[in-house]
């Protein structure tokens, strides 16, 4: 008789308070498809005990109408908006948290948020980023 033990470490993101995600946001996944050399780029910080979602958002070459939270499923799909972060902002900028609720938390870990940015031009998204937990170091 052969037998054989493993174990498996509890490590990873699913045991920080705090997990760390980001966005990288252009025109590539608009729907319905906008063109635009438009860029940007997202940082974000969601703390699980107290359900609330920071957000350092840039973006360049555009004027946007306003700077939402969405989620979509699937994740490709345009969504229905969460939070307007930002409405008609002037600056290049964004920054500030929003709280999430238990469902919200959920869709933000399995990769159904992104960031849409429209404009008059583009009224449903310019430019836009799927919102994606950064890789766990061991």
């Amino acid at each position: 008789m052969l037998g054989f033990v493993t174990s498996c470490k509890e490590e990873g993101p699913h045991k920080d308070d705090i997990v760390k995600f980001s966005a990288v946001i252009n025109s590539s996944p608009t729907v319905p498809k906008a063109t635009s050399s438009a860029q940007g780029t997202g940082v974000f910080e969601y703390n699980k005990n107290t359900m609330e979602l920071k957000y350092n958002i840039n973006y360049q070459n555009l004027k946007p109408t306003s700077v939402t939270l969405n989620v979509a499923n699937p994740a490709w799909e345009r969504g229905p908006i969460i939070q307007t972060l930002a409405e008609n902002p002037a600056a290049t900028q964004v920054q500030g948290s929003v709280k999430l609720n238990t469902e919200q938390q959920t869709q933000l870990v399995v990769g159904m948020m992104y960031i849409n940015v429209p404009t008059a031009e583009n009224p449903y998204g310019e430019i836009r980023g799927q919102i994606i937990a950064d890789k766990f170091e061991e």
